[in-house]
């Protein structure tokens, strides 16, 4: 099995590492990442200037394009022809509207545009706590093996989300397959001699009850079947 890995964080990022950690257990992996974070990148690609691609080794590519940019990079121009495409894991979580403003999510959606089936992996956690990432490594290994003989059809992927690492510990954790959260982000901003800066209400976003929103905030890992229509 050949995987095709890439992020939105950067071709350091210990959520890079930890997802390929898990699929050179499972196969062949070639990895094509940002050379620096892309976060909130969207569906976004580098379609009038030109990007620098560097051949770390024989495995590893940095472009300094998008998550998109990498996945076409990997794809066409490397002549890569992967089982899957694995985006992550980011340090972050990617539910409900986010699926619209996230590299990682932007990154699988192209791949399945282009006809390869697609995770995305993310991992909620507050500014104040830490990630454990081999427990992460670990969830993502399990969710693969549960989820990738599933039928996915044409234009799908599938969005992973964590909970907090001292959630995740938990031997009772539950994983559930639940729909995105469609209710928008809370929105403010601050003002600062006319500049204008976002304050994040994250953690505490409105949410609909058994939505990803929800469920993982509230410690389970969730799925979510993501259609481009």
């Amino acid at each position: 099995m050949l995987f095709l890995l890439t992020n939105d964080d950067g071709i350091d990022a210990p959520g890079l590492k930890a997802l390929e950690a898990f699929a050179q257990q499972m196969g062949d992996v070639i990895v094509v990442a940002p050379n620096g974070p892309r976060s909130g990148f969207s569906h976004r690609a580098t379609m009038y200037e030109s990007m620098e691609l560097e051949q770390l080794d024989n495995e590893h590519y940095a472009c300094s394009g998008t998550p998109v940019d990498c996945v076409r990079v990997g794809l066409s121009h490397l002549g890569l022809k992967p089982d899957w495409v694995l985006s992550g894991i980011n340090a972050g979580a990617n539910l409900g509207v986010d699926l619209y403003m996230s590299g990682t999510a932007g990154a699988a959606r192209e791949a399945a545009i282009l006809g390869v089936p697609a995770f995305a992996f993310s991992h909620y956690h507050r500014a104040d706590s830490m990630i454990d990432w081999l427990a992460a490594t670990n969830a993502c290994s399990m969710l693969f093996e549960q989820y990738h003989s599933r039928e996915l059809f044409d234009g799908q992927f599938w969005n992973v989300n964590l909970p907090d690492s001292e959630s995740l510990a938990k031997a009772e954790v539950e994983t559930v397959e639940v729909a995105p959260d469609p209710s928008p982000l809370t929105l403010e901003y601050l003002e600062n001699e006319g500049a204008l800066q976002y304050k994040s209400h994250y953690h505490d976003r409105p949410r609909v009850k058994q939505s990803d929103v929800h469920r993982c905030l509230e410690g389970a890992i969730t799925v979510s079947r993501v259609s481009l229509f």
